[in-house]
C-alpha cells in the first residue's frame, strides 16, 4: 500500500508521515529529504551553485550535473530517514534553514525532478510505504491508495518552525520566516515542473488549529476507514 501526503512548507508532512510510518510499520520516503540532499551537494560540495540560487543558476544544470542523483541512497532505519552520497550518511547536514531556498530553487527543475522521480518510486516498490512532499499524490505516485493534502496558515507554519529544534535558523525572525515561507510557496505553486496542488482525490486536512496527536488522530481515522471498506 501506498499512502501520500502532499502539503505547502511546514504543514507538519513530515512529522505526521513519521508518526503514522511508526504507527502502521510502514517504510518513510521523505522525497523533501532527497531534493536538499541535492542542495546541498550542489552548494557545499560540488559548489556548482551559489546561495542564494536564483532561476537563472538552475536553468543552466545539465544532464552531466544529474550524475550526482545516481550517487545518492536512501534508508529508512530504525524509524529515521537517512541520505547517503557516496555511501557516506549527509543526513546531519540536511536539516540546515540554509537549504531551504536552494531545495526549493532546484525543485523548479524538469531536470532534477524528473531525476529523482526514478528513485523515489524505486524506494517504494518493495514496501508499504507514506511518502510525504510537494507533488506524491500528484506525480509521483498518482495512484496511490490514500492521498492526503494537509494544509494550515502561514503564521501556524512559520511558529512551528521557529519551534522546531532540529532545525538551525541562524537567527532568523518570525517575520523572516514568513517571508520565506510565502515565497517558496508561490515557487512551489506557480512552477511549470510538478506545482504543488491538492492530488484528484485527496483527504483536505487543514490542521491549523489542531495539535500535533489531533492531526494525527484524524490521519488515522481516515486511513482506517479506508482499510476497513
Amino acid at each position: 500500500m501506498i499512502i501520500t501526503i502532499d502539503g505547502p512548507a511546514a504543514s507538519g508532512k513530515s512529522s505526521v508521515a513519521r508518526s503514522l510510518a511508526q504507527k502502521l510499520d510502514y517504510y518513510y520516503l521523505y522525497t523533501g529529504l532527497l531534493y536538499r540532499a541535492l542542495a546541498y551537494m550542489w552548494v557545499h560540495v560540488d559548489h556548482k551553485l551559489s546561495l542564494p540560487v536564483m532561476p537563472q543558476d538552475v536553468a543552466t544544470l545539465t544532464e552531466q550535473d544529474l550524475e550526482g542523483v545516481h550517487q545518492l541512497s536512501y534508508s529508512y532505519l530504525h524509524g529515521e530517514p537517512h541520505v547517503y552520497h557516496q555511501s557516506v550518511d549527509i543526513t546531519a547536514h540536511l536539516s540546515d534553514t540554509k537549504l531551504d531556498q536552494p531545495a526549493s530553487a532546484i525543485s523548479t527543475s524538469p531536470l532534477v525532478r524528473k531525476a529523482l522521480l526514478s528513485l523515489q518510486r524505486s524506494i517504494a516498490q518493495s514496501n508499504d510505504t507514506i511518502a510525504d512532499g510537494r507533488d506524491c499524490g500528484s506525480v509521483v505516485f498518482p495512484h496511490a491508495d490514500i492521498k492526503f493534502y494537509l494544509t494550515a496558515d502561514v503564521d501556524a507554519r512559520a511558529r512551528r518552525l521557529m519551534a522546531d529544534q532540529t532545525r538551525r535558523h541562524h537567527g532568523a525572525t518570525l517575520e523572516r520566516v514568513k517571508k520565506e515561507i510565502v515565497e517558496r510557496d508561490n515557487r512551489d505553486r506557480t512552477r511549470t515542473e510538478s506545482p504543488l496542488v491538492i492530488p484528484k482525490g485527496a483527504v483536505i486536512i487543514d490542521n491549523t488549529a489542531l495539535t500535533f496527536e489531533q492531526t494525527v488522530a484524524t490521519f488515522m481515522q481516515e486511513i482506517q476507514r479506508v482499510i476497513s471498506c
